[in-house]
């Protein structure tokens, strides 16, 4: 059984510094379903620094050292499956770091490339886990951000456009 897990962390005070990238207090990170341990006034709302933390079957693809500014990588990440929708497949680099993130449809699997490791897995479950956690993700910031409120709830109405448009392409499957 494959299983893949996913969690948003962000960094929970803008001052701390990450000064060796082996040395990364992971309790400055907050789980994003921990939003109330969260002070949105010591977050910088146009830099949000976090973590996108993803193990496949108990190999850690992501961690901490792939911290970056997490809005701008979960754009990234909606781009790309709205890319693969179109092309089958999708790549991009981490907003701030020169990380390659590939991702490729095969059939009813992808295939997800992040520097050197790599997830090969069903299409369905992979973007299942993942549109869950962005949808998590942007909601949770609308509560972090209520003036960003709007911005927010159109980003979701786009992931859940995609979803929509993935789970017609895999009933074939």
């Amino acid at each position: 059984m494959e299983n893949l897990e996913l969690t948003t962390f962000i960094l929970k005070d803008k001052q701390y510094s990450i000064r060796d990238i082996n040395k990364i207090d992971s309790s400055q990170f907050i789980p994003i379903t921990d939003i109330s341990q969260l002070d949105p006034e010591k977050l910088d709302r146009d830099y949000i620094d976090g973590v996108l933390l993803m193990k496949f079957n108990g190999e850690t693809i992501m961690d901490f050292t792939f911290w970056d500014d997490i809005v701008d990588l979960w754009h990234y990440f909606i781009n790309s499956l709205e890319e693969l929708i179109i092309k089958n497949e999708s790549s991009f680099s981490f907003p701030s770091q020169p990380l390659p993130v590939s991702i490729k449809i095969v059939k009813d699997r992808i295939r997800l490339v992040i520097e050197d490791k790599s997830i090969n897995m069903k299409a369905e479950q992979f973007l299942e886990v993942l549109i869950q956690e962005a949808i998590t993700f942007f909601t949770a910031l609308m509560s972090l951000f209520p003036r960003q409120e709007t911005e927010y709830h159109q980003t979701i109405l786009r992931i859940y456009k995609i979803k929509l448009s993935l789970e017609k392409r895999f009933t074939a499957y």
